[in-house]
């Protein structure tokens, strides 16, 4: 995939700007450096600060199929059905790797890649060259809704140090790549999502884990990988062999790189969360991220995921710790999309379940968060930045609801709203018609280089997938009536 983006990736600003359908600078995207009010030109010509909040409805409803589906095709719309009722059924889909690879050896790549595409692929993937991906994003941007753009790499163990590097290496060249392409799309906020393991060893991330659980309450370790990823300067705990030392090191200078292009393009870098062995590593990586990208603006954000236990502390202790430096902090709220292996590696391995008890429990810590986070932006903007990363109506419309209360301007730049691509338009759509900044995360890469990413996809959202009723009835309705 690399290949293909560097051979294209300088074309796309000018493709870009060309492209029919491209609703340049009349999008509801485009933002207003207001925080607290719009102004208006009265009769006499004079402005006059307004409560831009107050047309805003305080209770949502996302009963209209008409316009969530009004952009799908009756394909699309059978399609999507389709794959919905596919992603319930537990035997597909924890077997749907196997499938898939048993499929690309029986038919042939050519064959297997042109099934896949109008299909499973097309339902859960934007595009695999800038022009694809492109053609995804004029169409969503008619519906007034913007990219967060997601390389789809898998972490590939490997016992082989050279073999590793390589690896890491490669996947750093396509990250930059992908950032310069999303860069080129020219969004008011351009965005991007990535897997710090992509470019640092999963051994390594589970080693700093065991010794730096809790990292804003070691805050002098931040500041010393802050500097490192800021200098290039080497940098040594006495914890690591020398050569854990030496993949540290490296792993930093990859960072560092990513670093430096987020901050020369100003594109949003939104870094996963994953397992808990390995998540305060990724969590101290993050924070030092921030410490040396987001002084001017926030553009380095983490993922907080509320199905463990005690996530909104854990959120405020960083957002403190991060506010100490006179810099901005950065979230990505989700609920969590790992419980099932969470629950069975604390079962198998004899320690506490870290996840909470039940799904209720889980939204409660989700809007507690929430709320954070929103009271965070609605004082102080410049430093306090969001995405509302949920598929869940009832989490929107509390999002809303609060926004309303707190007369937050949804169009400051500090505060956005996400869904995966291929999944909950009805939700998303809802919000683009409110105006408020609403984003896909859009998965980027060939079929080949999916295959993993998409398999994981049905694994993380069964559960999303299998309260998708609603959304499927919706679908239905839209569906006949277009007959």
């Amino acid at each position: 995939m690399a290949y293909a983006l560097n051979a294209r990736c300088s074309r796309i600003i000018s493709v870009y700007v060309n492209f029919p359908g491209n609703i340049g600078t009349v999008s509801p995207l485009h933002t207003t450096p207001h925080c607290t009010a719009d102004l208006t030109t009265t009769r006499d010509g004079t402005q006059d600060r307004t409560d831009f909040v107050g047309s805003l409805p305080e209770d949502l409803h996302f009963d209209d199929y008409q316009k969530a589906f009004q952009s799908k095709s009756r394909w699309e719309l059978a399609r999507s059905i389709a794959i919905i009722k596919m992603c319930t059924n537990n035997r597909l889909v924890d077997n749907s790797l196997m499938l898939m690879n048993t499929g690309r050896k029986v038919l042939g790549n050519r064959l297997f890649d042109r099934l896949a595409k109008p299909t499973v692929y097309g339902q859960f993937v934007g595009g695999d060259s800038p022009e694809s991906l492109l053609r995804t994003v004029v169409k969503m941007r008619e519906m007034g809704v913007g990219p967060l753009v997601a390389v789809a790499m898998e972490e590939d163990t490997t016992d082989d140090n050279k073999e590793a590097d390589l690896k890491y290496d490669r996947n750093l060249s396509t990250t930059l790549q992908c950032l310069e392409v999303v860069s080129g799309l020219k969004d008011p906020h351009p965005m991007m999502q990535t897997k710090l393991t992509a470019m640092f060893p999963a051994k390594l991330c589970e080693t700093l884990s065991q010794h730096v659980p809790f990292p804003s309450k070691t805050g002098h370790v931040v500041t010393l990988i802050a500097n490192a990823i800021q200098t290039g300067d080497q940098v040594k705990f006495d914890f690591l062999s020398e050569d854990e030392t030496e993949e540290l090191n490296k792993g930093l200078l990859r960072i560092r790189n990513l670093c430096e292009a987020a901050v020369a393009n100003g594109v949003i870098v939104m870094v996963d969360a994953e397992y808990t062995y390995l998540n305060p590593a990724l969590n101290l990586l993050t924070l030092a991220m921030m410490l040396v990208c987001n002084q001017q603006k926030t553009l380095v954000f983490y993922t907080y995921q509320n199905y463990l236990k005690g996530m909104t502390e854990y959120l405020k202790k960083d957002m403190d710790f991060i506010h100490s430096y006179g810099v901005g902090f950065g979230t990505k709220l989700v609920r969590g999309a790992y419980i099932d292996k969470e629950r069975r590696l604390a079962q198998t391995q004899g320690y506490p379940d870290p996840t909470n008890a039940t799904y209720r429990d889980t939204s409660d810590t989700y809007h507690n968060s929430m709320n954070t986070m929103l009271e965070g932006i609605s004082k102080n903007p410049g430093k306090c930045s969001a995405i509302i990363a949920s598929h869940n109506e009832e989490t929107v419309a509390k999002a809303v609801k609060r926004i309303v209360e707190l007369k937050i301007n949804p169009r400051c730049g500090s505060l956005f709203f996400g869904q995966s691509y291929g999944m909950s338009d009805h939700v998303t759509n809802t919000l683009s018609e409110l105006k408020m900044p609403v984003y896909k995360s859009i998965p980027y890469g060939s079929v080949e280089d999916t295959l993993a990413y998409l398999s994981r996809r049905a694994m993380e959202n069964r559960s999303v997938l299998e309260r998708a009723q609603r959304e499927k009835t919706l679908m239905w309705k839209a569906l006949k009536s277009r007959r």
